[in-house]
């Protein structure tokens, strides 16, 4: 009897375990299944970035990495731009040329100025900026500390051989035509040559005066112990402009905007993210899904800290009306542009209406 009793007990207990593997097998199944079927039904949106995935893009990684676009039912593929192989990416002009491109992600408004500005209608961009996540540009000028230069008025200036200062610009600059301008010179009155996106010419000491970008050409000059001051374009009347610009298609903004929202959101989400703790936007940045191992993660944290101060805004992604129409008119007139667009344009505030 008490051998009966055991063996029904045994039998007893071996169901139940037989039950809760099969309940556990069905549970991993469904969620298997739920996933999938969660995944697929996420709404694909392609953004093209206007330089390589660096920290620059941080909302936008820790976005992806933290889930806010899934959250908002988006999948988003980030795409690099800048030099790659022989070409080089602008954002703006990828996204008129390519259907597929749903959103651009530019340094700055020049491109969609240059699109804009035409009096050939048919060559004007359907585009339009709807956001921008830093409240300035990083575009300005290095000089060694020592070198008695502490603002654009001193590029003439002559060093003790009787040499004007030299002043380092890449080939696709137009910022001497502004320099010039505003000192009441004429561009061949400036000491100019030309150089790479690199920091060696004032490492160096082959130029006086570098143009380039905190955001990188800075890190290097940090690194090689150099002692410098970063004057701003911004110094020059009018050349203050936004940077991170998110930018769409009319037709994306007319037929989608439920979708653009969502986007601006789950970004917005991810600025605030990348100001509450740098360092994992620094650890996501250099993520597969964001930049990649190849980035060096103490630079891109380094260039995270400097860039918080321009993601605190009031209303992060507000682009601020005056400064646009005022670089506008300043762009056109160093004659870069035909026309002069107005505000409403290059810009479409009706994402950002939806938001605040």
């Amino acid at each position: 009897m008490a051998k009966r009793q055991f063996k029904l007990k045994w039998l007893v207990f071996l169901s139940i375990i037989l039950i809760v593997l099969i309940a556990g097998l069905v549970l991993i199944g469904n969620n298997r299944f739920h996933g999938k079927a969660k995944n697929s039904s996420l709404t694909k949106v392609k953004v093209q970035a206007g330089w390589l995935l660096n920290g620059e893009f941080a909302e936008v990684c820790s976005a992806i990495s933290r889930g806010y676009y899934a959250d908002e039912g988006l999948e988003v593929q980030l795409i690099p731009g800048g030099p790659t192989g022989a070409n080089f990416v602008v954002a703006t002009n990828a996204l008129a040329q390519d259907s597929s491109i749903d959103i651009a992600i530019d340094g700055d408004i020049v491109p969609l100025l240059r699109g804009k500005g035409t009096n050939d209608r048919t060559k004007q961009l359907q585009l339009k900026a709807f956001a921008a996540f830093w409240n300035e540009n990083p575009y300005g000028f290095f000089v060694k500390k020592d070198s008695g230069i502490n603002s654009i008025s001193d590029f003439l200036n002559k060093k003790s051989d009787g040499t004007k200062v030299k002043i380092g610009l890449t080939a696709d600059s137009v910022i001497q035509d502004a320099i010039a301008a505003d000192l009441g010179v004429t561009v061949d009155q400036l000491n100019i040559t030309k150089v790479g996106f690199d920091a060696t010419p004032l490492i160096a000491g082959d130029v006086d005066i570098l143009a380039g970008y905190w955001t990188t050409q800075a890190y290097e000059l940090e690194k090689a112990k150099i002692d410098y001051n970063f004057i701003s374009a911004g110094e020059i009347p009018g050349f203050n402009q936004p940077s991170i610009i998110a930018i769409a298609s009319e037709k994306t903004l007319k037929e989608k905007p439920e979708i653009l929202k969502k986007w601006l959101k789950a970004t917005i989400r991810g600025a605030q993210g990348v100001i509450s703790n740098p360092q994992l936007s620094a650890k996501e940045t250099v993520s597969d899904k964001c930049g990649g191992p190849s980035f060096n993660q103490e630079q891109e944290l380094w260039l995270i800290n400097k860039s918080i101060p321009l993601i605190k805004q009031k209303q992060i992604g507000q682009i601020n009306k005056e400064q646009i129409e005022q670089f506008s008119k300043a762009y056109f007139n160093i004659k870069q542009i035909d026309r002069n667009p107005s505000y409403d344009e290059l810009v479409d505030t009706s994402i950002l209406s939806k938001i605040y």
